[in-house]
């Protein structure tokens, strides 16, 4: 398999043998492995160099750049296969499609995802929609597999983007109307979401970052020449007011103040769509769940 699989990794020392052992057992065993460390403090670097002198398949990389976007880039620009795949350094490595359209630029599919020890299919799309996406997220780290050179074309990961970084990039990509294989058969991996994850134990303790990306998004919208474009940001307008509505719920009403600025000077005052926005952050303020279901489902319809 013509594949190589980067992992950053910040302060996981106690986690990578797992992870790097979960991939040797798997039916991938023996492709390259990059490791960025990414300016750890606990000892990560160190256990890296051991681990790699005896396992000369993975390799160590340092990124200074505490930032996992950045770290990414630092594994892409060593990779020398055809295809790369991004994993993270907290989760146990079950498997990958073995066989795709060797035309594609990127290969799709299914994870499953564990909170509080349930684990659930993540809701999937198979469809190249980038409004879809922008709702719902179904392109995570580790649902996507690029072909290595259509990846740097399009610029890589975006290390603006503190948070949600592999949403921006799954946008990003669908805008550029890639080739692309959808594989739906199975879900091939389980994301594991705790206090310590990337993406944080709430809303309210990351919602700044989260706004930041909201804004590249939304930026990355205007400078791609693309049919989507209106649709794209009805989209990400109704995506911000559930952030909205998921901060008055966790009683963040700063951050939901600025969601609402965001909203009115990126999009107006009463944008179209401002009605079935205001119903989706009230939902959502009042414990509902799946919002984006129904702004998916206006989305089809086109009607929002």
């Amino acid at each position: 398999m013509d594949l190589t699989i980067v992992i950053p990794s910040y302060n996981r020392k106690a986690l990578l043998r797992h992870t790097l052992n979960s991939i040797k057992r798997s039916p991938v065993a023996g492709v390259p492995i990059v490791v960025v460390d990414n300016a750890s403090t606990d000892g990560t670097a160190e256990f890296l160099e051991s681990y790699c002198s005896q396992n000369p398949d993975v390799k160590i990389v340092h990124e200074p750049q505490r930032n996992a976007a950045a770290a990414r880039n630092r594994g892409l620009s060593l990779v020398n296969t055809s295809w790369v795949y991004f994993f993270d350094s907290d989760d146990e490595f079950e498997d990958i499609p073995h066989e795709w359209d060797t035309d594609a630029q990127m290969v799709a599919f299914p994870t499953r995802q564990m909170v509080d020890n349930k684990v659930n299919r993540r809701a999937f799309y198979d469809m190249p929609d980038p409004a879809i996406h922008i709702l719902n997220g179904m392109l995570s780290t580790q649902s996507m597999i690029f072909r290595t050179s259509w990846l740097r074309e399009i610029g890589g990961w975006n290390p603006a983007c503190l948070v949600w970084d592999d949403w921006e990039l799954g946008t990003r990509a669908l805008m550029a109307k890639p080739r692309i294989d959808w594989i739906t058969c199975k879900a091939y991996h389980t994301i594991k979401v705790h206090p310590d994850s990337l993406t944080g134990p709430n809303f309210r303790s990351r919602y700044k970052p989260q706004l930041d990306t909201i804004r590249q998004v939304l930026d990355d919208i205007h400078n791609t020449d693309t049919p989507d474009a209106a649709r794209c940001r009805k989209a990400l307008m109704l995506r911000t007011y559930i952030l909205s509505g998921k901060l008055l719920h966790e009683g963040e009403r700063k951050g939901s103040a600025l969601c609402r600025t965001f909203i009115d000077d990126s999009f107006g005052a009463r944008p179209d769509g401002w009605i079935l926005g205001r119903i989706l952050e009230q939902y959502t303020a009042m414990g509902g769940r799946g919002a984006w279901r129904l702004a998916i489902w206006k989305m089809k319809r086109k009607s929002v």
